[in-house]
């Protein structure tokens, strides 16, 4: 099972709540998951820059892959930051959290996700 999850909050409590949801979703052993892709567009963005109250939760979502857990069926956790949100608030790639992968819509990239098999879910 794959999952999407899509945020556009810029409440900081908001991020944290989603970020809390996509942790949630990694940790539940009943949900046998594969790969997991947490979509930040609009004011979300700034959940993904390395300053962020919510920095510090991004990085741990992207510690979980198999390669940093050392756990060869652990699933694939992705982080996209949107393109189009990200130049439209003037954040260069290089303020974003390590790992943060930039595409160029958020949008683009959630329906391509679907469209391979991808559940979405927005959060918060």
């Amino acid at each position: 099972m794959r999952t999407a999850l899509h945020c556009s909050a810029g409440d900081v409590d908001d991020r944290r709540h989603a970020l809390a949801n996509a942790a949630n979703l990694l940790g539940d052993d009943t949900v046998a998951l594969d790969a997991l892709v947490v979509v930040f567009n609009g004011d979300g963005v700034g959940a993904v820059r390395a300053d962020s109250p919510v920095a510090d939760d991004v990085r741990g979502l992207l510690a979980r892959t198999p390669e940093e857990t050392a756990a060869p069926d652990a699933p694939t956790v992705e982080v996209c930051a949107c393109g189009n949100s990200l130049a439209g608030r003037d954040i260069p790639a290089d303020e974003l959290v390590y790992g943060v992968d930039v595409v160029s819509s958020g949008m683009g990239e959630l329906t391509r996700r679907q469209a391979d098999g991808y559940a979405y879910i927005r959060v918060p």
